[in-house]
């Protein structure tokens, strides 16, 4: 009598020993914190366990996308995400990160050379959530060969309004599709909002030397002082822009 006792007492502790395990959520919670430390193989075991778990976490299948597209494996991150869509599509339920399932693989689409499927899955992330300013930011790149370059400036703008004007990122790049307008002072108002916000942006320095030579016709003085500070600061094309029209 004394061994099945002990005997059933084991097979109760076995069962909630097994009963136990992470869940679904929290394998989740884990691999996400593997993404922000960079470690991304690591994440996508602990997606796989937590999809392994619940084959309906449509946040696992996204940060797994994630994970795939930080690794440049972008199929497999299209697939991902394009699971989440469809669960989401299928669930009833309320799902406020539902934009990041679209906005994700619309960066994958852009990435290998989708712009058209990009632009719609920007515009349904954007349907979804319009106050989010990367969306429009990125849907301005591919605006810019897709739809025309009026387009992509709307985008532009509404991105710089979204993000009150504090990323730099929306100044150098609507700058310089204003260049493509040949609208050069407009264009060179910009790098300095993109210089004001960072002092040290190689990047607008170089670009904004093309912009003034747009006006001028010439490398000027001014030019070349725009390409020895973006030189300065590590940007390799100003070191070969100077060598040709600045010595």
């Amino acid at each position: 009598m004394k061994t099945k006792q002990i005997n059933l007492l084991f097979v109760i502790l076995t069962f909630f020993m097994i009963g136990c395990g992470p869940s679904s959520l929290e394998l989740t919670n884990q691999g996400k914190q593997k993404l922000a430390a960079g470690k991304f193989k690591e994440a996508v075991s602990l997606f796989d366990a937590a999809i392994k778990e619940d084959a309906n976490n449509m946040d696992a299948y996204n940060a797994r996308g994630y994970a795939h597209m930080s690794l440049e494996e972008y199929s497999k991150a299209n697939d991902d995400f394009t699971l989440a869509i469809e669960l989401y599509k299928q669930t009833e339920d309320d799902v406020p990160d539902a934009y990041k399932y679209f906005y994700n693989r619309g960066n994958v689409r852009r990435i290998t050379r989708d712009p058209e499927g990009a632009i719609n899955d920007y515009t349904q992330a954007i349907q979804l959530d319009s106050t989010i300013y990367d969306i429009y930011l990125n849907r301005a790149f591919v605006n810019v060969e897709v739809v025309g370059l009026s387009s992509a400036l709307k985008d532009f703008k509404k991105a710089e309004v979204l993000s009150k004007g504090q990323d730099k990122r929306v100044f150098l790049h609507q700058a310089r599709v204003l260049m493509l307008t040949e609208r050069f002072e407009d264009a060179i108002l910009n790098f300095d909002k993109a210089i004001a916000l960072d002092d040290k942006y190689a990047e607008a320095y170089y670009y904004k030397a093309l912009a003034i030579s747009g006006t001028t016709g010439k490398a000027d003085e001014r030019v070349c002082k725009m390409l020895s500070m973006a030189e300065a600061l590590g940007y390799a094309q100003a070191t070969a822009a100077l060598q040709e029209y600045c010595e």
